[in-house]
């Protein structure tokens, strides 16, 4: 078996002269090259895809805010027409006394009840048809 100090050298590969002097600083340009155009790549493709997203998002959160504001409770029972309220409250079986247990009346609520029942005005051909509807008899 040969050993290793037997085995004659010879020198297999020729390097130019000046090679291993400017390895460093061409190793260190390619590498920032590299850097720069891929985080140039990075930064147009986060920008090509986030910025519709942020956009459609900030147009859903304005859409929803605005649609959101007028749809409250008041908004939506003052929509619903008078006789409307009423026969669906003739159908259901909530008593008078649970729906005002419900209901919180303050003193301009219940002049408003007030004045729309008392104030009520019959010229006199409603008065004589409502006197012939009546049945005295079941009084």
């Amino acid at each position: 078996m040969k050993k290793l100090e037997d085995i004659p050298k010879k020198q297999v590969f020729e390097v130019p002269e000046g090679y291993f002097d400017s390895l460093p600083t061409r190793i260190q340009s390619r590498i920032t090259g590299r850097k720069s155009s891929h985080a140039f790549s990075l930064a147009s493709f986060s920008w090509k895809y986030a910025l519709p997203v942020v956009l459609l998002t900030a147009a859903g959160i304005f859409w929803f805010s605005q649609s959101g504001s007028s749809t409250n409770a008041e908004n939506i029972l003052a929509s619903v027409e008078t006789e409307d309220l009423v026969a669906y409250l003739e159908e259901t079986d909530l008593s008078t006394d649970e729906i005002l247990t419900e209901i919180d009346f303050n003193a301009d609520d219940a002049n408003e009840i007030e004045q729309a029942v008392y104030d009520t005005h019959f010229d006199g051909a409603s008065e004589d048809e409502l006197l012939e509807e009546l049945d005295l008899n079941t009084l």
